[in-house]
């Protein structure tokens, strides 16, 4: 019944909307160790990508699945700071560090 109403439900969530070029971006570059599963890349950009101030995840390849993957995370600034996303991150991962 609810996808039938005109108004909006209070549960779902927004949709995605762009973010302006304007918009202050900074980077976070680290290498991490990803818990080992099959999709273990993959769970980490989803549940990374949840949080509205991640912009862009780039991994680099590194011949390696799970473990010693470095990655630059693009983030919006004014939304969050280095340190709020490397403690995201250090949830996510099994071992993360910050390289330059």
């Amino acid at each position: 019944m609810a996808a039938c109403a005109p108004a909006r439900v209070a549960a779902a969530p927004p949709h995605d909307q762009a973010v302006p070029a304007s918009e202050p971006r900074a980077e976070l570059k680290l290498e991490l160790d990803l818990p080992k599963t099959a999709s273990c890349e993959e769970d980490f950009d989803v549940k990374l990508y949840a949080n509205p101030a991640v912009d862009l995840i780039e991994w680099t390849y590194s011949g390696q699945k799970c473990s010693g993957r470095r990655v630059k995370v693009r983030f919006l600034s004014r939304r969050t700071d280095a340190e709020k996303l490397l403690g995201q991150v250090k949830q996510l991962s099994s071992n993360a560090r910050v390289v330059p």
